[in-house]
């Protein structure tokens, strides 16, 4: 593959110039004055952390937002120097030393935590409070913020540079947005309650993806994409909507084997069948391990430019091929589980509505046993195995 083995011939191909693509359109949508915080949580959705991290802060992200701290710190260890904030995910207590050697922005929910972080900084750190506006989940409630942010202020070595919340729901104004813009109404009194006291917040976020889209109203001095960065909205697309592309171009695999049976597994529910003449099959690598569905089962893939049907129930690292109309097929041709091959062509959102998954979902599920395979610029930058990233 493009002059490289992989370890194992099951693998994404990922575009790094559509991630950059979908920020600048993101940042071209809130303008010059709205700081823009991917959110690379879930090892960025399942695509790869480091190199997308990596390709966010080349373009020019405020922040970045992320589900643990080991992720923080593999972005560090990566070389990434930009302000990185850390969701709620942990005890902070326990981690505390952390946040401060790797220059993380913890996720502020407790006097005992901002205190834990006060204790063990020599010298003022940037810290976010993250407010409940309606998810109901974490976060200081909002009518509390003005007078929880006056006692972890008062504490040495730290100071508020961010809040932020999460939106529950939200759609087009015209559609569904009254739950959003209550949630809006009381983000925004909580901050205006210490502006009247002087007190100013440099990043003030509640828009998400749907919110940042459809209330330009609501972005305010930051906001936080998610599923868009990664080329999804649940938004229908109308004017206003900027043009999103899935970083994931493809899935491929290759046969690895090919045989003659007479008789095997399969079938529904793994069922013996006797075939009254021997059969060709190929086995392609990857299975339910890779986060393949078994619900591919007797749909089927692309094997040179055609559909190839899936004969079997799907293992946990293989996946049976009927090669009855490929008497030319070999090991080693490449099969495509997502993506285009020839004329034909298997879309994210066919696999997604086949396999009865949404997104994340569907990103996430997609084993780090499967290789990612970055490029940039039509050539292959870097390959992530088992979560090991090797620069080409």
């Amino acid at each position: 593959m493009d002059g490289y083995n992989l370890k194992r011939s099951c693998w994404l191909e990922i575009s790094l110039d559509n991630v950059r693509d979908n920020f600048f359109a993101l940042k071209k949508m809130v303008g010059p004055d709205v700081k823009v915080m991917p959110a690379v949580k879930a090892n960025a959705y399942g695509h790869g952390i480091a190199p997308c991290g990596k390709e966010l802060e080349a373009c020019g992200a405020d922040y970045l937002g992320m589900g643990s701290i080991s992720e923080a710190i593999k972005l560090r260890e990566n070389g990434v120097k930009m302000p990185l904030l850390v969701f709620a995910s942990n005890t902070i207590e326990e981690v505390a030393e952390l946040y401060i050697q790797y220059h993380l922005i913890p996720t502020i929910l407790s006097e005992r935590e901002a205190k834990a972080i006060s204790d063990a900084a020599s010298s003022p750190v940037p810290v976010f409070v993250k407010i409940d506006t309606g998810r109901g989940r974490l976060g200081v409630n909002a009518e509390e913020f003005p007078d929880f942010y006056r006692k972890i202020t008062a504490l040495p070595n730290l100071y508020v540079e961010g809040v932020y919340s999460h939106m529950a729901a939200v759609n087009w104004p015209d559609v569904s947005a009254e739950y959003g813009l209550w949630q809006y109404e009381r983000f925004s009194a909580a901050i205006e309650a210490l502006g009247e006291e002087g007190k100013k917040i440099p990043f003030c976020q509640l828009a998400n993806t749907p919110g940042g889209i459809a209330l330009p109203e609501i972005r305010m001095t930051g906001v936080c994409p998610g599923r868009a960065i990664w080329g999804y909205s649940p938004l229908d697309r109308r004017e206003g909507h900027p043009q999103l592309k899935h970083p994931i171009t493809a899935w491929k695999s290759r046969l690895i084997h090919i045989n003659q049976v007479c008789g095997g597994k399969f079938g529904e529910n793994y069922k013996a069948v006797k075939l009254d003449s021997p059969k060709r099959i190929g086995i392609m690598a990857g299975g339910l391990g890779d986060g393949i569905s078994p619900k591919l089962a007797g749909g089927y893939v692309l094997l040179h430019g055609r559909k190839a049907k899936v004969a079997s129930t799907i293992s946990l690292e293989h996946t049976i091929i009927d090669l009855a109309d490929f008497p030319d097929a070999k090991v080693g041709d490449e099969i495509v589980i997502l993506g285009r091959q020839g004329d034909e062509e298997i879309t994210m959102e066919q696999r997604m509505e086949e396999w009865g998954r949404g997104v994340p979902s569907f990103w996430i599920e997609i084993s780090s046993h499967t290789a990612r395979c970055y490029y940039k610029e039509g050539k292959l930058l870097a390959v992530s195995e088992s979560g090991v990233l090797q620069y080409i």
